[in-house]
């Protein structure tokens, strides 16, 4: 794959990150961006927003070159691919030369050391120093582009949101619908209830032949238990017990 054929605009974009000094203390903090330029220049610039810069454009050339140095195998969206990831892993550092000790921080330019994880090749990118009034110029170009992927990254996350918004009004509204629904298959279903035991609720109530009232004219009278009455004739004859008489009655009469 040719690397001219490569738009650097669509391919690899913008990149933001902070850049810890190594070599040098600074006073702030070194934030960077490396983004396309146009569609076969790579710009890189690091500054504290204050006083100090650096940075460097890249053509597809350059691009070519460090890909040699780097090691990267694959294509060329591969290796653009990884050079995005190195700068985006926040482990980037902006090194100073040795002998920048006994110097200002940044006469000398710098180095932009980033790898996309520990063990893995690194993406060292040359840095000149930006002075004069060309330093101003630099840190209002970072400043509108940091502002501009502020302004980028809002946008997405309210079409994010709204589009959110709009898939929980239509969840909410299938939710309804579902209740709905629930409820008209719980009203059949209460009516099939309904219709199954309303006919044994009707066999319940309708007497059975045994308990059906007989009619007046078919009740019959209880026939009436007659009880034996002993007649007078055949009363059983009294017994004649025979009296005694007295002890002493008998023996006045004994001669």
């Amino acid at each position: 794959e040719m690397a001219a054929a490569v738009d650097l605009e669509d391919a690899f974009g913008a990149v933001f990150g902070e850049a810890k000094p190594e070599g040098h203390p600074t006073a702030r903090p070194i934030l960077f961006r490396a983004h396309a330029r146009s569609a076969a220049t790579l710009r890189v610039v690091a500054t504290d927003c204050h006083s100090l810069a650096w940075g460097c454009s890249l053509s597809v050339s350059d691009l070519d070159d460090l890909r040699d140095d780097v090691g990267i195998g694959g294509s060329w969206v591969d290796f653009l691919d990884y050079l995005k990831s190195s700068l985006s892993s926040g482990e980037v550092k902006l090194l100073f030369a040795g002998d920048q000790l006994r110097k200002s921080t940044g006469s000398d330019g710098a180095k932009l050391v980033a790898t996309k994880a520990k063990g893995l090749p690194l993406i060292t990118i040359s840095l000149h120093s930006v002075t004069g009034a060309v330093t101003s110029d630099v840190i209002a170009e970072f400043s509108l582009g940091l502002y501009g992927a502020y302004r980028t990254a809002r946008e997405l996350v309210s079409k994010e949101q709204e589009q959110m918004s709009q898939l929980m009004g239509s969840l909410s509204t299938e939710r309804e619908k579902n209740e709905i629904m629930q409820k008209q298959l719980e009203s059949l279903s209460f009516l099939d209830k309904r219709k199954a035991t309303k006919p044994k609720l009707l066999a319940d109530q309708v007497p059975s032949v045994s308990a059906v009232t007989l009619g007046s004219d078919q009740v019959t009278a209880p026939v009436q238990q007659q009880i034996s009455v002993p007649s007078p004739s055949k009363a059983p004859p009294a017994k004649v017990t025979k009296r005694v008489a007295p002890t002493s009655r008998r023996l006045y009469n004994n001669p």
